[in-house]
């Protein structure tokens, strides 16, 4: 798999998540082995890609093979950060290694040469500061960053958030917010503002017909019951906010939260409605979409599928939680561990599961693909299941993790892709 992949996370929706190894905990990961020089694993390889991450190794390709290199880096990781500096990645090590890896949030020690002077035009990975919010709040409202919340912190998510956006102004997707890719963000924001003000404007210039009031007071009640409002891509409204919520309903618009803003998020999920149902696939909301929804509704009300409603309950019990922290053999919203988050989200809605997660696993039925709110399982610290989440859609998956508590990680992760056992279906 190609390393960049090491640098991504996604979404949806969503969140980010950040593992630590322990083997009293029911999810391990990079940390099963001690790594000292001289070894050779495939942890190394991941071992590399964080310090590669964090502006340690200096080196283009990461190998299997813990090399002088890699102990160099290894050390100056450790002293930059407080550690013994010993060259051997044992339990602290990996802790302060893999607690930022994959999260959205400021590490507790960053390695001074990361963070970027606040004269300089260049934002990128570890960046701090008002420039960072001010950068993933304007990424929001063209729907690429779609974390739940805004922080002055640039990582990972930001990163890839930039890089999408980079890909869809066909420019070099490195994910760092160059003077070129921030001017093309300010100049989306514009673009994206002007259109809701504009129609606004225009009307103006057309005052001059006042003159006679009954006719343009006639034609004026026909277009509101004939004409219904299109809503697409950049458009921030209260029908959207009503858009979202059938959607929801109805299955589609599996994102956590409901806003009126029509981002990314909401397009595809349009998009998988008119596939569905045979429409032309526009992502743009016409009155013929909302007609067929109003038809697939009615449809849904005469043959009600309880477990639709309980699915999108679980996804919005899990939203409800993110952030608990992690507690070993936790059970409760003071804290959870991976199972006991399981458990709960579960429980509220009346579905009991198991309290392990290899019994989870034995209690539920696999499944080929993942749909929304089957659990997703893998083989972290021991052989077989020992760690799972609920699969939220778009490659994405809430879970209680050890160093993050209630948070949203992606399958296509290469982590998780080598741990990957398979997803499988709560019946209810």
């Amino acid at each position: 798999m190609d390393n960049t992949v090491v640098k991504r996370l996604v979404m949806t929706s969503a969140f980010a998540g950040a593992f630590f190894a322990v083997p009293l905990v029911g999810e391990a990961a990079l940390g099963d082995v001690t790594l000292k020089q001289g070894i050779n694993h495939n942890d190394v390889k991941q071992l590399q890609s964080l310090l590669k991450e964090k502006g340690f190794f200096k080196e283009q390709q990461t190998t299997t093979y813990f090399g002088p290199v890699t102990k160099k880096a290894v050390m100056d990781f450790q002293k930059a950060n407080g550690l013994v500096v010993d060259g051997i990645v044992g339990k602290q090590t990996y802790k302060k290694l893999l607690e930022n890896s994959f999260q959205e949030g400021p590490p507790k020690k960053q390695p001074v040469q990361t963070v970027v002077p606040p004269s300089s035009k260049e934002l990128k990975l570890h960046s701090t500061g008002q420039a960072v919010m001010k950068l993933q709040q304007d990424l929001k409202f063209l729907g690429f960053f779609t974390y739940y919340k805004t922080t002055d912190y640039y990582g990972t998510i930001t990163t890839e958030a930039v890089r999408k956006f980079q890909n869809s102004q066909k420019l070099k997707a490195t994910g760092v917010a160059d003077a070129t890719t921030l001017d093309r963000i300010s100049k989306a924001v514009a673009a994206k503002k002007n259109p809701v003000q504009q129609p606004a404007a225009q009307p103006k210039p057309a005052a001059p017909k006042p003159a006679t009031p009954p006719a343009p007071t006639k034609p004026a009640p026909h277009p509101p019951q004939n004409k219904v409002k299109e809503l697409k891509f950049g458009m921030t409204a209260p029908e959207v906010k009503q858009l979202q919520t059938r959607l929801k309903n109805l299955g589609f618009f599996t994102y956590p939260m409901i806003t009126d803003y029509f981002g990314a998020v909401t397009e595809e999920s349009v998009e998988k409605f008119q596939k569905a149902y045979g429409l032309p696939v526009t992502g743009i909301v016409t009155k013929t979409v909302l007609d067929k929804m109003t038809e697939v509704e009615k449809q849904k009300g005469e043959t009600p599928k309880t477990s639709d409603q309980i699915t999108i309950n679980i996804i919005a019990n899990a939203a409800e939680l993110m952030g608990t922290p992690y507690v070993w053999a936790g059970t409760t919203p003071q804290g959870f561990d991976c199972s006991g988050f399981l458990q709960y989200i579960f429980g509220k809605e009346g579905v009991s599961l198991p309290r392990t997660v290899a019994q989870m696993w034995n209690a539920t039925t696999s499944v080929k693909e993942p749909a929304v709110g089957d659990l997703v399982f893998f083989e972290t610290y021991t052989t077989g299941p020992s760690h799972a989440g609920v699969y939220i859609g778009n490659n994405q998956f809430v879970h209680a993790g050890s160093s993050t508590g209630v948070t949203i990680s992606n399958l296509n992760y290469a982590y998780w892709q080598d741990r990957y056992l398979g997803s499988k279906r709560v019946n209810y």
